[in-house]
C-alpha cells in the first residue's frame, strides 16, 4: 500500500491533476467509478489507478476493478490520506488515476460526410466547457475544436462537467483562427458565430448541411476577429429581461435546434 505523499507515482498524478495539462499534455486525471466506467466503455487507455481499501470492499465497485485487471492495469492501494491528496473533489470517491489523451486532428473531421463542429473561443470556465462538450456529444456533434485562450477540456472539473462525454467525441486543438476559417471554407463547412443580439434567428438557419458553430467567452462572447470571418452570425431569440445566456446554456439551445432539424 502506498502511504507516502512523496511517492513518485503519487507526485506525478497530483502534478497532472493540479497543472491542468501543462505538466503532461498526453495525460489527464480521472476520478470516480462512473467516469472510469465511461472511459473504459469508450476504449480510453488507463495508465495508472489508485484506490482505497474502503473502496475495494464495496461490492458495487468490484466490476470496475475487475475490468481494469482484465485490461492488464494493476490498481494500487493507497491510504486515505494519499487519496485525499489525489482527489479533486471535496469528498474523495476512493478511486483515481491517469488516462491517456487521444490525439485527434482535422483529418478526423473530414472523415464525416456531413459534419457538425463546435468551436470554443476563449471559454474560461472549465465547468462551462465541460457542459458544452457534454451537450455536443449528446446531440451528435462530430468534433469540438478548442481555440487558444480556452480552458483545458481535460481539466478534472471539465471532465466531470462533461459527464464523460469527452471520452466519446473528437477534441481538436486549433491554432490560428484564420487558418481554421479557411480550412472550413475550403470544405464547404459554414462558419456560424453566436452573438447575443443582431444575428439571424437560429430558427431560420438551415442546419441540415455541414456547419461549424462558435461559442464565445462567457462575459464578452466570441472575439471580433472570428465574428468578422463568419458566414452567419446567429442569435437565440429571448423575451425575458435577461440580456444573454451563458455559454453552456446557449450551446444547449443551439445544438438541440440543430439536432432537431437534422433528425
Amino acid at each position: 500500500m502506498i502511504a507516502s505523499l512523496s511517492n513518485e507515482k503519487i507526485k506525478d498524478a497530483v502534478a497532472i491533476k493540479s497543472n491542468h495539462g501543462r505538466y503532461r499534455n498526453d495525460a489527464f486525471f480521472i476520478e470516480g467509478t462512473r467516469l472510469f466506467t465511461t472511459a473504459l466503455d469508450a476504449g480510453v487507455a488507463i495508465q495508472s489507478v489508485f484506490f482505497t481499501y474502503e473502496f475495494a470492499v464495496k461490492e458495487a465497485n468490484t466490476p470496475v476493478l475487475e475490468r481494469l485487471d482484465k485490461l492488464g492495469v494493476t490498481p494500487e492501494e493507497v491510504s486515505p490520506k494519499v487519496m485525499e491528496k489525489l482527489s479533486d473533489t471535496q469528498t474523495p470517491q476512493g478511486i483515481a488515476g491517469i488516462g491517456a489523451r487521444r490525439n485527434f486532428t482535422f483529418v478526423d473531421i473530414a472523415a464525416s460526410a456531413n459534419p457538425q463542429i463546435v468551436i470554443c473561443d476563449g471559454i474560461k470556465d472549465p465547468g462551462n466547457l465541460g457542459a458544452i462538450i457534454r451537450t455536443a456529444e449528446a446531440f451528435a456533434t462530430d468534433t469540438v475544436v478548442i481555440l487558444p485562450n480556452t480552458s483545458n477540456p481535460y481539466a478534472p472539473k471539465a471532465i466531470r462537467a462533461s459527464a464523460g462525454g469527452i471520452f466519446n467525441i473528437a477534441v481538436v486543438y486549433a491554432g490560428a483562427k484564420r487558418e481554421l476559417a479557411s480550412w472550413l471554407k475550403d470544405r464547404g463547412i459554414r462558419l456560424i458565430v453566436t452573438v447575443p443580439e443582431g444575428g439571424m434567428d437560429i430558427r431560420d438557419i438551415d442546419m441540415a448541411s455541414p456547419l461549424a458553430v462558435v461559442f464565445g467567452e462567457e462575459a464578452v462572447g466570441a472575439s471580433p476577429d472570428i465574428i468578422n470571418m463568419a458566414e452567419i452570425t446567429a442569435t437565440i431569440p429571448m423575451c425575458g429581461m435577461t440580456g444573454s445566456l451563458n455559454a453552456a446554456a446557449a450551446a444547449a439551445v443551439f445544438l438541440y435546434e440543430s439536432f432537431r432539424k437534422r433528425h
